[in-house]
């Protein structure tokens, strides 16, 4: 599940609280332009939610253009990739384990 601007008018600290409240433990991760993950999958569910610079992320067939702001949302079991744009990407990354 992806939205563009969820957390648009949030600042850090209302974002991290706004993510606790969904059962998530966020991590700020920043990764430097260009850097590649390829495509894998997790057991667990990935919250993705995006602060500073772009990421292209690829879900199964579906190829999302994600800026800050934005919230998407991976299903465990679903093989995702990503590329971070041209100015990096500063993001918070959380996973856990959602019964179906």
């Amino acid at each position: 599940m992806y939205t563009r601007g969820t957390y648009h008018n949030l600042n850090e600290l209302q974002i991290i609280e706004a993510i606790n409240k969904e059962g998530f433990d966020p991590l700020r991760l920043s990764d430097p332009p260009g850097t590649v993950y390829e495509s894998h999958r997790h057991q667990e569910t990935k919250l993705l939610v995006f602060l500073q610079g772009t990421m292209e992320v690829k879900v199964a067939n579906e190829i999302f253009q994600c800026t800050p702001g934005d919230k998407l949302l991976i299903a465990g079991g679903v093989k995702h990739s990503a590329k971070v744009g041209q100015d990096g990407c500063v993001f918070f990354w959380s996973e856990k384990i959602i019964s179906p």
